[in-house]
C-alpha cells in the first residue's frame, strides 16, 4: 500500500467521518495539482511550482505517503534553486501517478 492512515486515525481518535472528509479534501487537492503543476512547469514558473510542491508535500504526508512527500520536498528545493530543471517533469509525473494510486486505495476506506 502507498498510503498509511495511522496518523489520521491517531489524530482523529478513529473518527471515520473526519478521515473520510480528509480523504475527500485530498482528492480535491490532487485534482487541483493535476491542472496547476503542468501549467506552472510549462510557463517555467518555478517559484509557483515550488510553492505547490510544498503544499502538496503536506497533503501526501497526512495520507502517510512518506516517499512521495520526500520526492516533493526535493522538487520544492530544486525549483527554489532552479537546479536540475530536466528532473521536474518526471518528478511531477511520478507524484501524480502515485497520488492517483493512493486515491484508488483510499476508496476502500468508504
Amino acid at each position: 500500500m502507498i498510503t498509511d492512515l495511522n496518523y489520521l486515525k491517531t489524530m482523529s481518535g478513529g473518527d471515520s467521518k473526519f478521515i473520510r472528509e480528509m480523504i475527500d479534501l485530498f482528492r480535491e487537492q490532487i485534482d487541483e495539482y493535476k491542472s496547476i503543476m503542468p501549467e506552472l512547469l510549462q510557463k517555467k514558473d518555478y517559484d509557483g511550482l515550488s510553492k505547490i510542491a510544498h503544499k502538496a508535500k503536506s497533503s501526501v504526508a497526512v495520507m502517510g505517503m512518506s516517499q512521495v512527500a520526500d520526492l516533493l520536498k526535493e522538487l520544492e528545493i530544486l525549483t527554489q534553486e532552479e537546479k536540475e530543471v530536466e528532473r521536474y517533469e518526471p518528478m511531477i509525473t511520478h507524484f501524480l501517478k502515485q497520488s492517483d494510486h493512493a486515491i484508488s486505495e483510499l476508496e476502500n476506506f468508504y
